[in-house]
């Protein structure tokens, strides 16, 4: 569990950055796409074609982060890449600089699933319904246990965290994004320390 509130805090942090710096998410592609769709009508803040290639940056990083896992590439290869490209907005301050977010949560959802985390980090409206099934099953007796559910709600958690740390930290600090590049080396260190993830072994 403390592996899902960390990546998920680490998301919530980056898509605030994200929003609040660039008008776009790094990792919600679903505000993403409403935001491409808004734009169509000049409803948004970038255009139409800009979050297209945001949506397609993700896409494209999420592919080659899957592939390179079932070649066997160490998944600390996929989360030092993360930490560069979070901590590389810090010294290129230009718009375009999104695309560094977005290539972080890219690489992130299938990090989390190589250290056994079975849901979604970036994106959170799939672990509120997999809570609320879980919390409605434990109340009637018929679902999930409580164990098995509640990491969906400590991942819901977790991103409300990091969102809300984001918003402060875009205000209270220089080089905000070396906070969730520091959560990145918890994940490591704890991964690490106590065996949970598979962060030093190669394939999938």
């Amino acid at each position: 569990m403390p592996l899902a509130f960390a990546f998920a805090a680490i998301a919530g942090y980056a898509d605030a950055i994200g929003y609040l710096r660039y008008k776009a998410f790094a990792g919600m592609m679903t505000g993403n796409t409403v935001l491409m769709g808004l734009a169509f009508f000049q409803r948004a803040d970038l255009s139409a074609g800009e979050y297209a290639g945001v949506l397609a940056i993700f896409f494209v990083t999420s592919c080659i982060a899957f592939a390179a896992l079932r070649w066997r590439y160490p998944p600390t290869v996929l989360l030092m890449a993360e930490a560069v490209a979070l901590l590389l907005p810090e010294i290129v301050h230009e718009p375009w600089a999104i695309a560094l977010l977005v290539i972080a949560m890219g690489l992130q959802n299938p990090l989390a699933q190589r250290l056994g985390l079975a849901l979604s980090t970036t994106f959170i409206t799939g672990d509120i319904l997999r809570f609320a099934e879980g919390l409605v099953g434990r109340v009637v007796r018929q679902g999930r246990d409580a164990a098995s559910f509640a990491i969906y709600g400590i991942a819901w958690l977790g991103y409300a965290v990091g969102a809300a740390l984001g918003a402060a930290g875009f205000s209270a600090l220089r080089w905000p994004l070396i906070v969730p590049a520091a959560g990145l080396a918890f994940i490591g260190w704890y991964s690490r320390t106590t065996g949970s993830g598979k962060l030093s072994t190669s394939g999938l």
